[in-house]
């Protein structure tokens, strides 16, 4: 890639620390797309370019026009690479069909701003439509020379599915005056690992599109969150500029995982997010910072672990005894369920499942996908629930062996809803007491999930096993506060003597252990969290917690306080990656060992 396009880039991806790692821009801009190219819909592109393309040019200047209004997009069938896909429709929808869409947009200064940043519902809502829904992030407005009668706009995307939560996630472009817009192009260039959808694609297009200005009453406001939000998120630097001001050699950090695989990753370090990639093979991803990624059991800690915590804090750590069956009306055939609890089902240990009854050694995927279609397809409450309760009772009882099942860790969200209602009545609702409780405390101002559809159209349970969509400041700031025990800004949010037993940094606490041990030691999980042990440079071993999910994502959590993320689309038939280069490489920086 030209070095000015990828300085542009970066620029636009991590904002003015960017600046640091440009160079001479005496060479002119990089050829964007023209006026004409945008106002003639018929002019498909013929593939998809290099990302810079979509960003402001050298010369570019503040927008001419203001832009607030509704933008709408016109659904048509996506170029995709490969052209024919294994599979083109999933539950009745077309996966080559992006959806219609409208979005409401206002600038501030450069910065476009969506109104929305929960998930667009579109293909959900649309059986014999498109498969996808829609999430939009906040972008960039400017003008080029010469362009008297048009400004230019661009912001990144993500196709998602209300099913599953991988995303597709893409950039587009579009010009604009006082009283219309012309064509969207647009480019979708990376992707998480999907399940039902097994082709990794590319996908590119232009998609007619309409203006409707006009003024919200909640521009301000909107307009006045972002700027806090901008304003309290981490520094962003890159990564060489942590090896440079370190003098060390971190290039191992991901060691582990094919470099075609990761997508971007990530550690917080000195109170800083230093970010390796956002690399595709058309250029950096614009507005890395800004792209929501769909996370998958990940949101199992995020998600359950977080509103465990949060809830014991609130009412007491009585809640981990709390019974299932008192607050769902469980309809399985045996008494498997009548004893279980929160705390059991957060340990994924329930003694209720498919699979065998080896557990010398434990496998903890025994039987995970046993059943598993005819739960992950029921949008509804009830069914989703039915299909729950429809799995056997294990020999053992609860509390004993861990078996990993995405049906449980959704039927404890469920559970906890109900649990909430009770305590706060029937308006209360998991995710937005996670949201208002948790999040928001934290500085994370949005936070779209995945929820079930009623047949009457309305949303109902957040899925809770996978589902959200955050960015990567939102997963530095989850992990920051796990290791602040709990707290921030002088607030207990999460209890900290059940986050230091899910942590293992409380006297005896520790989970149940499966599998064969690791290198260094005992594999275990703990209310929702993963852990390993590592040995570091020093000698010592020491506890690592993680959070994992589908496709190689990780966020890992260090002795000496450091974070790791890592955001990834492994293969279904990948042998999985390891994460031991991310923690040599955070030993390295802060030596775990005395």
């Amino acid at each position: 890639m030209h070095t000015l396009q990828r300085c542009r880039a970066l620029v636009i991806m991590f904002g003015a620390v960017a600046l640091s790692a440009c160079v001479d821009s005496s060479t002119g801009p990089p050829p964007g797309f023209s006026i004409d190219e945008l106002t003639e819909s018929a002019q498909a592109p013929e593939g998809p370019v290099p990302n810079a393309r979509f960003l402001p040019s050298v010369a570019a200047v503040s927008a001419r026009h203001a832009f607030s209004g509704k933008l709408t997009l016109v659904g048509a069938e996506m170029q995709t690479d490969p052209a024919e896909l294994r599979k083109r429709h999933i539950l009745r929808r077309d996966i080559k069909l992006f959806p219609d869409v409208t979005v409401s947009l206002v600038a501030d200064g450069e910065v476009l701003i969506p109104l929305d940043r929960d998930l667009i519902l579109s293909g959900t809502l649309d059986e014999g439509g498109s498969y996808w829904d829609f999430l939009v992030s906040p972008g960039r407005v400017w003008s080029e020379p010469d362009e008297e009668e048009w400004s230019r706009a661009a912001f990144p995307f993500a196709l998602a599915s209300s099913v599953e939560n991988e995303t597709y996630n893409g950039v587009a472009t579009f010009a604009f005056n006082e009283t219309a817009a012309s064509a969207v192009r647009y480019q979708i260039v990376r992707q998480t690992t999907g399940y039902f959808l097994v082709d990794r694609l590319r996908a590119w297009g232009q998609l007619d599109a309409s203006y409707e200005p006009g003024r919200f009453e909640a521009a301000a406001e909107v307009i006045g969150w972002y700027r806090r939000e901008v304003a309290d998120r981490l520094p962003v630097r890159m990564w060489q500029e942590l090896e440079e001001a370190t003098g060390l050699d971190l290039s191992d950090f991901d060691d582990g995982i094919d470099e075609a695989h990761r997508i971007v990753s990530a550690l917080v370090y000195d109170g800083t997010l230093y970010v390796r990639g956002c690399d595709t093979d058309l250029g950096p991803l614009p507005f890395c910072s800004e792209h929501r990624f769909g996370i998958w059991s990940v949101t199992k800690s995020t998600g359950n672990g977080l509103a465990m915590l949060r809830l014991a804090q609130k009412y007491g750590p009585e809640v981990f005894d709390e019974r299932i069956a008192d607050h769902l009306e469980v309809t399985a055939s045996h008494d498997g369920w009548e004893q279980t609890t929160f705390g059991q089902v957060l340990n994924m240990a329930t003694g209720v499942g498919e699979g065998s009854t080896n557990i010398t050694p434990n496998n903890p995927n025994d039987g995970y996908l046993v059943g598993y279609d005819s739960w992950y397809t029921a949008m509804s409450r009830v069914a989703r629930i039915s299909e729950v309760f429809k799995a056997p009772d294990h020999p053992w009882g609860p509390g004993e062996v861990m078996r990993y099942r995405d049906q449980d860790a959704f039927v404890l969200g469920a559970a906890m809803d109900a649990y909430l209602k009770s305590r706060e009545g029937p308006e209360a609702d998991m995710w937005r007491f996670l949201m208002e409780e948790v999040y928001a405390p934290i500085g994370i101002q949005h936070a779209p999930t995945n929820r079930l559809l009623e047949a009457d159209g309305r949303l109902s349970l957040p899925q809770m096993s996978q589902g959200s969509y955050p960015t990567l400041d939102d997963l530095a700031r989850i992990g920051q506060l796990l290791h602040n025990g709990g707290r921030s800004t002088g607030q207990q949010i999460l209890h900290e003597g059940k986050l230091a037993e899910a942590l293992y940094r409380s006297p005896g606490s520790h989970g149940i252990e499966y599998g064969e041990p690791g290198p260094d030691g005992s594999r275990s999980y703990s209310m929702s969290f993963w852990h390993q042990r590592y040995r570091g440079e020093g000698g010592c071993v020491v506890d690592v917690a993680s959070m994992s999910g589908w496709g190689g994502h990780r966020v890992e959590l260090y002795p000496n306080g450091l974070v790791a993320i890592r955001i990834a689309n492994e293969p279904v038939d990948a042998a999985g990656s390891h994460s031991r280069g991310m923690a040599a490489v955070a030993d390295r920086l802060a030596p775990f060992c005395p």
